[in-house]
């Protein structure tokens, strides 16, 4: 089966392939990475527990 891609399907593959390349050129410190963690991890439980 072939793979067939319409124009939003190649702008949103473009897209992703920029944030990608901009993300390996401005990798994140490792305290920057935790605290997106721990706050990820803090709404997660807000969350859940609103439920």
């Amino acid at each position: 089966m072939e793979i067939i891609l319409n124009e939003y399907h190649k702008k949103a593959n473009a897209k992703m392939r920029q944030k990608v390349e901009y993300w390996k050129a401005h990798p994140l410190s490792r305290s920057e990475s935790l605290r997106r963690l721990k706050l990820l991890r803090e709404q997660r439980i807000a969350k859940q527990t609103n439920w």
